[in-house]
Parts: C-alpha cells; structure tokens; sequence
C-alpha cells in the first residue's frame, strides 16, 4: 500500500528512475494506493541525457507493490520494490516498454504495451 510522498520506481522506459507520489486518485476515504490504482507523481531521479526532467509531473498506474495481493486462486502475489508506469493519455504508457511482470488485473484493465509477462 502506497500512500502520498512515498518513493517508488520508474518500470517503463520513458527516462524517469525515481519518483515521488503526491496525490492518489482514489477518492477522499482512502489514503493509500494499491495495484491498478492511478497516482499523480513527480520525478525525483532521471536518466542523464533524456528528455524528462526533475519535477516533472505526470499521472502514473501502479503496477507492483511490496503490499500481499491475492488472487482468486488463493495464492499471493508479492513484489521487492513499488512500481508505477508513467501515462501520456487513460492507458497509454509514455514508454515504448514496460519492464518487469504485470498482474493480471493490469490486464483487464486494457494496459496494451510491451512487457515482459503475467503473473
């Protein structure tokens, strides 16, 4: 569960590493973040030479969290570190490539870009 000035990671190749999450779309009753969930972010950590800069804002989905999700099945789902993709427009990824596994309620949600499977 993310929840707002925590740090996550960048798992898309548009040039951010870092950022920094400062609002969650989520409504007024909640205060954390969770998978498939939109957040807006700032970058904190950019690569050299890319044209993202630092304190750039855009609005991000939330892929991976270091919180347990379940699945139908029973099993869980866990990841090492907190990601987000970075959006141009809905679900549009602002990268030409997703790294890492995605979930499959990413899926459903009509994430159509290149990645590396499903978990």
């Amino acid at each position: 569960m993310l929840q707002k000035s925590s740090y996550v990671l960048v798992s898309d190749s548009c040039g951010a590493w870092v950022a920094q999450i400062f609002h969650i779309y989520r409504g007024s009753r909640h205060r954390s973040a969770r998978t498939c969930d939109f957040v807006k972010v700032s970058t904190r950590t950019v690569a050299p030479m890319s044209w993202i800069t630092k304190g750039f804002k855009s609005k991000a989905l939330v892929v991976r969290t270091r919180y347990k999700s379940a699945k139908p099945d029973g099993s869980y789902i866990c990841s090492s570190e907190n990601s987000v993709v970075f959006l141009k427009k809905r679900m549009t990824p602002r990268g030409k490539e997703i790294f890492g596994p995605l979930t499959y309620g990413l899926h459903r949600r009509k994430v159509i870009a290149s990645f590396s499977g499903i978990i």
